[in-house]
C-alpha cells in the first residue's frame, strides 16, 4: 500500500508540473475508503494543508482587491492583473495551484470553483481556468478542468461542465450556448 501511495503521489506532482489537464487516479482495495486513500496522497504536509485552507477561509469573506489576490497567489493560484474575485466565492483548497483566473476577470459571489472530484474508485484532476476579462455569474458552479475563453460571459446559476469557447454567452444547467459576441460586453 505505501508503494501505491507514493507512485500516485508522484503521478499527482508530475501532473501539477505537466501540460495535461486532466488526471485520473483510480484506486481499489479491500476497503474502498476513498477519504482515507485520498488524505493519504494529498496530506503529504498537513501544516501546509492548514495553511491553504485558511488562506482560503479567510478569502472567502474578504472583498474583492489586491490583497485577497495576493493571498491566493501565495498558495499557488495563478490570479491575473485585477481579477476581481467576489466575496463567498468558494475555492477547491485541495489544489489551488491548478486554478488560474485570467487578467479582469470577474466571478460572481457564491460561485464554486472546482479543480478535483472524488468518486468510489478514483479521483479526477483538473486545471480550471478563467480567460482574460471573463465573466462568471453569481451562483455558478465550475467542474475541475473546466477552461473558460477569454471575454466569455457564464450567467448566474449555471453549472460549467465543459470548456466555453472565448467570446462566447453560455448559460444553464445543462450548459448551452446563447450567442457568441463580437467584442467584451
Amino acid at each position: 500500500m505505501a508503494e501505491d501511495i507514493q507512485a500516485a503521489r508522484k503521478m499527482v506532482q508530475d501532473f501539477i508540473k505537466g501540460p495535461d489537464r486532466y488526471l485520473k487516479v483510480p484506486y481499489d482495495g479491500p476497503e474502498l475508503n476513498p477519504r482515507e486513500y485520498w488524505h493519504k496522497i494529498v496530506l503529504q504536509s498537513r501544516l501546509r494543508f492548514l495553511w491553504q485552507s485558511l488562506i482560503i477561509f479567510v478569502c472567502t469573506i474578504l472583498p474583492s482587491g489586491e490583497f485577497k489576490n495576493r493571498l491566493l497567489r501565495s498558495i499557488g493560484m495563478k490570479i491575473g492583473k485585477d481579477a476581481f474575485i467576489a466575496p463567498l466565492v468558494f475555492m477547491d483548497i485541495e489544489f489551488p495551484s491548478l486554478l488560474t483566473i485570467g487578467d479582469g476577470a470577474v466571478v460572481g459571489t457564491m460561485t464554486k470553483i472546482l479543480t478535483h472530484e472524488v468518486t468510489i474508485r478514483s479521483v479526477r484532476l483538473g486545471k480550471t481556468e478563467i480567460g482574460k476579462q471573463a465573466l462568471v455569474g453569481a451562483g455558478s458552479v465550475i467542474r475541475c478542468g473546466v477552461t473558460i475563453g477569454e471575454g466569455s460571459v457564464v450567467a448566474m446559476n449555471s453549472f460549467v461542465n465543459r470548456d466555453v469557447p472565448p467570446y462566447h454567452v453560455v448559460g444553464g444547467s445543462p450548459l448551452q450556448d446563447v450567442k457568441k459576441l463580437d467584442k467584451l460586453l
